[in-house]
């Protein structure tokens, strides 16, 4: 019960963070995601100067919100069709389309990272039938 609650509240402030994005200085915004990301894609591809740091950031990054919803698609009260990561699919390959949606919305890289992350994984990885969102 208190793994629940506990999952309840972290759900509960992000969802609280999403809805005052417009509003709000973030400490890790699209832009900075963005950077990290970029980076690590240049590492990926083997072109120019590679920084484990930057990798570290972007690729933690991404899986603690991937983690998050696999643990939240546990939980009947929480959305279960943010995203749906096909099997065996790889970092790399997530970082790479993460990456591709905030090149391509640049305007979007003031807002929270954590939901500029949770809108490209939702766009590269719909679920069937989900209805889709903003």
């Amino acid at each position: 019960m208190k793994k629940r609650s506990a999952l309840l509240f972290v759900f509960f402030l992000l969802m609280c963070s999403v809805a005052s994005a417009k509003s709000t200085n973030y400490v890790f915004s699209g832009k900075d995601i963005y950077e990290s990301c970029s980076h690590a894609v240049t590492g990926l591809d083997k072109r120019g100067e590679y920084d484990d740091h930057r990798f570290g950031v972007c690729a933690g990054y991404i899986a603690g919100i991937v983690d998050f919803h696999t643990v939240a698609t546990t939980v009947e009260s929480l959305p279960s069709d943010m995203f749906c990561l096909p099997k065996n699919i790889s970092t790399a390959k997530v970082i790479r389309d993460v990456t591709q949606y905030l090149e391509d919305n640049p305007e979007k890289h003031h807002d929270l990272a954590a939901y500029l992350v949770l809108l490209a994984l939702r766009e590269a990885y719909p679920c069937q039938g989900a209805i889709s969102g903003p």
